[in-house]
């Protein structure tokens, strides 16, 4: 106890056991007041207190210890001063067991809401039951019902079950047993009856008397139908299954095992696992059992099992354990015929690869061989048709001059028939690449119109062009490969048209992309064909005529080629034809503009001449033709010629003589046209102005042109020399 004044809250005296119980001497308690021993929350509600007589408070001892306390206030006066006596009782144990006791109780209200099962709390003194909301979730009565006396539980179970549950109950009681247990039918508020386990511990008191009963009703219903489920999967299953003891015997196995190894039940359950597998897999099994058993770890392996008959099958096997370590479910799928189906799949493909390196060496060979012939054949070529060209050139026989003409044209059709030839051999292979340069579109086109003026001429048709202004722009791409498009599209048409008209238009637009999209028109009033074979002459070898009687000879590859280029252009390429009525090619390609100066997009093929008359060039040929042919284009064109056989001979006289310029061919006795000019770059280094230095070749493939110009080469013309491509080296470089 102790007294304080009413007023300054000061102690003013207090006796032992206060002392004892806080840990403050009475010295301490007198320099002390009363809100120094109060907790800081409960501080600010004593001050404004209106009655606190008989209250549980919150107080700190001077080790700062919480003491739950209850006071008893008395009233009286000192001196004239209000004073209080206050008689106090430590409450602290009673509190604690209190508020855990709440604590407790509301997480079991938790745990009881929460959970799926019927949880029931038996008063044996009140006889009165209290259970949770699984009664109105899982069984359906009304909330009134959640507390009710014990009579309601057993107008719950069915008649006859009544007699065993309610007398298991009394008999655990009597032999005062901890835990209760019984199965009975159990009823819904529809009046439907369910299975039920309901569990129990009973409570006893000091004299051994029962006075409480906690427990829960589980519905069996889902649990009863999950282990029909679990043993219908387990007598149905393909996969065979077995329950093993820690031993590895067998307890228990399905009709899947049986079948794979042909034993009876019987002679199964009597035997170990280890008797069915093979000395070999024998380890490999222990230590998955080992690990299963002392670690818990799911374990994987493939065995071998001999049956009854002397059959060798591979089983894959997953193995894993109960909670308690105490059984073994292994289950394994045979996967002979898989595993076997596997390696002829593994055979296959390695057959397969060798295949396809067989044919990659037969596509690469078929690619050397028509690369090889091409050169082989343009070499001829090119002397049959520079011959013929100078012949065309240079006479002023008319007669003569058609002759030549005539020459010029066969030959051109037999270096349009290797072009097919080579461009097939290359979408075979799908090594076919396209260029990137800057050209004007108008002019690309122009020159393919011209080229064949003079044949629609001779055949008496009406040949008109007409090209949009705003097609004479510069734009990058392929010129070659839209020129090769052109002109498959007007060769045929003159071809095939033999009275009427002939036209060819050029119109351009911005697509939605930003490029622009060059329109190329073809019309023909030839013959036509049938609009169902309108998508065949896109076909490799496809000819609408193809009798021994038909008038016009090719490949059969132009269009073919023509459509693969121009979709590799990021083009399409259309035909509207007829019987009769004609036929109408209409080409679109998208070109980005060139950004390059106007000089740069020249492809004229109108005669260049070179820029400074006498300027003296090195032409290194060992074909006596060729080297003749190119000297009389070259001298024609105002240069002055040097000729030499072999790559030795071209490597002296440029190291010994001064030149403007140099026309070398790749392939020579002795020493390359790489060569000749890897060693005249060498020899250049330092001089104040680079010689151009161009190839002259029959391999007319995109990884040659590449070599050429990272070798050091200026420019590349292909044999056989067309004048044009001549005129736009003579142009560029001099």
């Amino acid at each position: 106890m102790w007294v304080f004044d009413d007023e300054t809250l000061c102690f003013l005296e207090v006796n032992e056991a206060a002392c004892q119980k806080y840990g403050y001497s009475r010295e301490e308690f007198l320099s002390m007041n009363l809100l120094d021993i109060r907790s800081p929350e409960e501080q600010e509600l004593f001050k404004n207190r209106e009655e606190h007589s008989g209250r549980a408070w919150e107080h700190l001892t001077k080790s700062g210890d919480v003491l739950f306390i209850q006071g008893y206030e008395f009233p009286f006066e000192v001196d004239g001063r209000k004073a209080i006596l206050a008689l106090i009782s430590d409450e602290t144990e009673r509190i604690k067991l209190e508020r855990e006791r709440t604590d407790l109780l509301q997480r079991y209200q938790i745990l009881s809401e929460a959970a799926n099962d019927l949880l029931w709390d038996w008063d044996l003194k009140t006889n009165q039951v209290t259970l949770n909301e699984a009664l109105i979730t899982q069984y359906g009565y009304d909330r009134s019902q959640l507390q009710q006396p014990i009579t309601w539980w057993s107008d719950k179970i069915h008649p006859d079950d009544y007699s065993t549950a309610t007398w298991s109950v009394a008999e655990a009681m009597k032999e005062k047993q901890r835990y209760w247990t019984a199965e009975y039918r159990f009823k819904k508020a529809d009046g439907s009856w369910v299975q039920v386990l309901d569990r129990g511990i009973i409570q006893f008191n000091e004299d051994g008397e029962p006075v409480r009963m906690i427990g829960s009703i589980v519905d069996l219903t889902k649990r009863r139908a999950a282990e029909d489920d679990r043993n219908q999967l387990f007598r149905l299953s393909i996969d065979s299954m077995l329950f093993l003891d820690p031993s590895g015997n067998i307890t228990r196995a399905n009709a899947a095992f049986y079948s794979l190894t042909g034993v009876e039940v019987e002679a199964t359950t009597a035997r170990n696992m280890r008797d069915f597998l093979s000395p070999d897999d024998r380890p490999i099994y222990d230590d998955v059992v080992k690990k299963a058993l002392s670690d818990g770890v799911d374990g994987h392996f493939t065995s071998s099992i001999s049956t009854e008959d002397g059959t060798e099958k591979t089983i894959e096997w997953g193995m894993i354990t109960n909670e308690s370590r105490s059984r073994l479910f292994l289950v394994g799928r045979d996967i002979t015929e898989s595993k076997a189906a596997q390696q002829e799949l593994e055979e296959a493909l390695v057959r397969s690869r060798q295949l396809a390196i067989e044919a990659q060496a037969a596509r690469k060979a078929q690619t050397e061989f028509l690369q090889n012939m091409s050169h082989e054949l343009r070499t001829p070529m090119n002397g049959m048709l520079g011959t013929a060209q100078l012949l065309a050139a240079s006479t002023h026989d008319e007669k003569h001059r058609n002759l030549a003409t005539i020459l010029v044209r066969s030959g051109e059709s037999l270096l349009q028939i290797v072009n097919d030839i080579l461009d097939f051999s290359k979408i075979e292979s799908g090594n076919i690449d396209l260029d990137r340069a800057p050209f004007r579109l108008a002019e690309a086109v122009q020159i393919v119109f011209d080229l064949f003026s003079l044949p629609a001429r001779q055949k008496g048709l009406t040949y008109t062009t007409s090209i949009s202004d705003q097609a004479k722009v510069c734009v990058v791409g392929d010129h070659f490969r839209l020129r090769q498009v052109i002109s498959n599209l007007i060769g045929n048409a003159v071809k095939f048209t033999d009275k009427g008209s002939i036209d060819v238009s050029l119109n351009v637009r911005t697509n939605s992309f930003g490029l622009l999209e060059a329109t190329i028109k073809v019309s023909d009033t030839g013959a036509g064909i049938a609009p169902d074979l309108s998508q065949r002459v896109f076909e490799r070898f496809f000819q609408a005529d193809s009798s021994p009687t038909r008038r016009h000879g090719g490949t059969g590859l132009g269009l073919s080629i023509s459509k693969t280029v121009v979709e590799l252009m990021g083009g399409t390429i259309e035909l509207e034809t007829g019987i009769g009525s004609g036929s109408q090619f209409t080409v679109r390609v998208p070109f980005p503009v060139s950004t390059e100066p106007d000089d740069a997009c020249c492809v004229s093929e109108h005669q260049a001449m070179c820029s400074k008359p006498g300027a003296k060039v090195l032409i290194a040929e060992d074909v006596e033709v060729n080297a003749m042919i190119l000297t009389s284009w070259l001298e024609e064109r105002g240069f002055e010629c040097v000729t030499v056989e072999t790559g030795y001979e071209a490597i002296h006289a440029l190291s010994s003589q001064a030149f403007d310029g140099a026309f070398v061919d790749l392939h020579m006795p002795g020493a390359s046209g790489y060569d000749v000019v890897r060693e005249f770059r060498k020899f250049e280094l330092g001089a104040s102005k680079r010689m151009p230095v161009v190839a002259v070749t029959a391999s007319v493939s995109v990884e040659e042109r590449l070599q050429c110009l990272s070798e050091g080469f200026d420019d590349y013309i292909p044999k056989p020399i067309l004048v044009g491509e001549l005129d736009r080296v003579v142009a560029r470089l001099f």
